[in-house]
């Protein structure tokens, strides 16, 4: 099982209990998010949101901020005498996808009824079409 989350405006692969790092977000350690799940695959198959598979989020924790590689910044002008060197450690926010068998479970559950719901709704209209 796996779901595509957007945090932070980018696109994150997921499954339940990954660990990975997100851009900062203001949130304390060990507070609890809600994701929004814009892709979902398990055994049953997979749903596609539009922009996002409705009422469908992934539970997440925050772990607390860790800081990244640093990267030297150096600027340099020939025949000037000028040299200046700086850095720079982008600081981001580690974060444990929560799902478990209960959660997922039920999270599919909700997915497998709306595509039984739209797959009714699509079945109508073609009887519907066919009795005219």
């Amino acid at each position: 099982m796996f779901a595509v989350v957007k945090v932070g405006g980018r696109q994150y692969r997921v499954s339940p209990g990954d660990d990975f790092v997100v851009e900062k977000l203001n949130a304390e350690p060990g507070s609890s998010l809600q994701l929004p799940v814009l892709l979902w695959s398990d055994e049953s198959g997979v749903k596609v949101g539009r922009p996002l598979v409705e009422g469908v989020t992934m539970p997440a924790q925050v772990v607390g901020d860790v800081k990244g590689d640093k990267i030297d910044v150096f600027r340099y002008q020939p025949k000037k005498r000028y040299r200046k060197k700086t850095g720079h450690r982008q600081t981001y926010t580690r974060i444990k996808i929560m799902g478990n068998g209960e959660a997922t479970s039920s999270v599919a559950t909700a997915v497998a009824t709306a595509a039984t719901t739209a797959e009714t709704a699509q079945t109508a209209e073609n009887q519907a079409q066919n009795e005219e």
